[in-house]
């Protein structure tokens, strides 16, 4: 999982609360896979060092449509309290200069960019819970940006990704891809029941695998839309990056315990 210039690293990690300790409360023995494959990954990252900074792409930051949104906040302060484990907080100071020049070179290289500002964390888990994990592993978080690919299409997403390729500003990067995958794999899930769901994770699955996204560019819209899905575009970004680089990804785990899909997967950027 050898890094390759700028980019030390970039990860697909899903973000239930419930795989949290202490929100979990002994139910997040049934992601027992979920979690062996977070350990996994964080043994790999770790393997590597703590990068400069880490762009996390989370589908619950403020989005606009249309625009890969960017949180310019100076300052993000929040946790898992809603979901019962105030001792999971954080605070991150954004590496301003760090922001612009990235909105520099991505809008330099015709995607979309938008800057949005909120200072709270507290309804993003897509932030939150892998923030847990990577705090746990590291010790100390390093500098966060924090941002959403919701507001992109599919081709758009991995325009991204393909872009990010190219970006350097002195620093070392992480790319964190946060996001659930269906939320309608069986009776009684969240979202409701969808046959699309298991045909949906398992495109996405052989994606990773292959670093080829053009299987979920030519995925119908219905498709994907009764899926229920949120990390898509998280998926595609991520896949742009490591084809550009000339990497490859390990799926490290899935499995869709409470009927929502969750897929750890780490890429391996350099010989």
């Amino acid at each position: 999982m050898a890094g390759s210039g700028t980019w030390v690293w970039a990860a697909l990690m899903p973000h239930p609360p419930i795989i949290v300790p202490g929100v979990g409360g002994g139910r997040e023995k049934d992601a027992a896979v979920t979690l062996a494959g977070v350990a996994e990954l964080m043994k790999r990252l770790n393997a590597l060092g703590a990068p400069d900074r880490i762009l996390l792409l989370s589908p619950h930051q403020a989005y606009v449509p249309g625009a890969f949104a960017i949180n310019g906040a100076p300052l993000i302060q929040g946790g898992l309290s809603l979901f019962g484990a105030p001792d999971a907080s954080f605070e991150l100071r954004t590496p301003v200069e760090g922001v612009n020049a990235l909105a520099a070179h991505l809008a330099a290289k015709n995607v979309p960019v938008a800057l949005t500002g909120s200072a709270s964390l507290v309804h993003d888990q897509g932030s939150t819970v892998p923030l847990y994990f990577l705090e746990k592993s590291y010790g100390k978080l390093p500098e966060v940006v924090l941002s959403s690919p919701i507001g992109l299409g599919k081709t758009l997403s991995l325009e991204l990704g393909r872009a990010l390729a190219s970006f350097g500003d002195g620093r070392r990067w992480g790319l964190l891809a946060s996001g659930d995958l269906s939320h309608r794999l069986k009776p009684g899930a969240p979202a409701g029941f969808s046959p699309a769901g298991a045909v949906f994770d398992k495109t996405v699955v052989e994606c990773l695998e292959r670093a080829d996204a053009s299987a979920l560019l030519a995925m119908p819209d219905e498709t994907i839309e009764d899926a229920g899905e949120c990390g898509m575009r998280s998926v595609i970004a991520m896949i742009g990056l490591v084809s550009e680089l000339g990497g490859r990804i390990d799926v490290l785990s899935y499995e869709g315990p409470y009927g929502v899909g969750y897929c750890n997967a780490a890429a391996v950027l350099g010989p």
